[in-house]
């Protein structure tokens, strides 16, 4: 009987860790596809192999996020196992998480459709410090000067040292 009864509860905790991680799963799931699909869809010559491929951005970042996702996993096992959750907070943070995600995926939506029309700088600053403050950030100083450092270091590296044109302040 206790062994039935342990069961039940390790099922409900197997489901409980799987729908608090489905997105963190799904995103293993996405950069295992682009890891396959990567030498599909990107050509490497036979002079390129000895130098950086185009190949070898798609293949770090994608290795990256699987090493996040991992470590994310990871730390949610080890919360989980230490049993200092409880169903009914988790339940309403996974709410209030759904709901975060779906309004940061509408922002990003949002980015991506005025980003031509005012540009890459100023719609990455407005974007990052509505999704900062969205997130918890409360510190006005942060507020500011992480958008502002992120945004320009992104531009640097896209344009100084990758060569990819960026769109620009259209006045």
């Amino acid at each position: 009987m206790a062994l039935h009864t342990s069961y039940k509860k390790g099922g409900k905790a197997m489901r409980t860790f799987i729908r608090k991680n489905i997105f963190t799963l799904l995103l293993i799931g996405f950069f295992i596809f682009i890891l396959a699909v990567i030498p599909l869809q990107i050509k490497v010559s036979l002079t390129s192999k000895s130098s950086i491929s185009p190949q070898t951005f798609p293949y770090f970042a994608s290795i990256v996020g699987l090493i996040c996702c991992g470590l994310s996993l990871l730390i949610e096992l080890i919360h989980a196992a230490s049993d200092k959750f409880k169903e009914e907070e988790l339940i309403k943070d996974s709410n209030i998480s759904y709901l975060r995600s779906a309004v940061c995926a509408i922002l990003l939506f949002i980015w991506y459709l005025v980003l031509p029309k005012i540009g890459f700088i100023i719609s990455t600053i407005l974007i990052t410090m509505i999704l900062s403050y969205m997130l918890g950030n409360r510190k006005k100083i942060l507020l500011i000067a992480f958008p502002v450092i992120f945004t320009f270091a992104i531009y640097f590296v896209f344009s100084q040292l990758l060569h990819v044109a960026l769109p620009e302040i259209l006045f």
